[in-house]
């Protein structure tokens, strides 16, 4: 289903729009991954396979893909070295696609309230999602019809914003979760796209990558 594939890759767009804003610190660089101690080590964006692996929280019909191999790498997507790689899920029956990525932001308490403002202003993320919707689908040559989009705080996490909503391209009616989340110093963005109400949803996904994130020394 071709254009549903593009439908995903457009709502990539979305993410590149937002980082900016909420991202406003200086990123940690990776660090060569190191033996498991006594100590918790530092979180890293090298951590990043094992903390955003899904596999084990998604239903048997989802497979884990490269990201690379289907073109929404970090470098595909220009997402940048302050980004992890995308990690990709898919279930062709019923249809639906998540994929995540994390950065890890030094910020100071001045861009800490910034990026906490941005994700508790409910009608600036909402026009967010809507002007990258628009921006995506214009990259890639698709015309969007009605959409609609609602947005829900779910106790994760410090501070987390969820974004469910529909959009109509060609007389399909996709789906489209967005979840962002803070813990510390590690933003984790996770989306989804789907055709189907029988859908995973984010929230119960992003508690385990919290719990994970929290694993580590902070």
């Amino acid at each position: 289903m071709k254009i549903t594939i593009k439908l995903g890759i457009f709502m990539l767009a979305l993410l590149i729009m937002v980082m900016p804003a909420v991202a406003c610190g200086e990123p940690t660089a990776p660090s060569a991954p190191t033996q498991p101690t006594t100590t918790p080590k530092k979180i890293t964006l090298d951590d990043a396979p094992l903390v955003l692996d899904l596999s084990p929280l998604l239903p048997a019909s989802f497979e884990r893909l490269d990201a690379a191999s289907e073109g929404l790498s970090n470098k595909d997507m220009g997402l940048g070295p302050e980004a992890s790689e995308v990690e990709l899920f898919l279930s062709e029956e019923p249809y639906q696609m998540i994929y995540c990525f994390l950065m890890i932001i030094e910020e100071s308490r001045v861009e800490r309230a910034a990026s906490n403002a941005i994700f508790r202003d409910e009608q600036q993320i909402k026009s967010i999602v809507v002007e990258g919707l628009k921006a995506g689908a214009a990259e890639e040559g698709l015309e969007i019809g009605a959409s609609e989009i609602q947005i829900t705080y779910p106790n994760i996490a410090d501070i987390a914003v969820l974004g469910e909503g529909y959009f109509s391209s060609y007389g399909i009616n996709v789906g489209f979760d967005i979840l962002w989340f803070r813990e510390n110093n590690v933003y984790v963005f996770t989306y989804s796209v789907y055709l189907s109400p029988e859908k995973q949803p984010l929230a119960s996904i992003a508690g385990e990558i919290e719990h994970r994130i929290s694993m580590f020394s902070q």
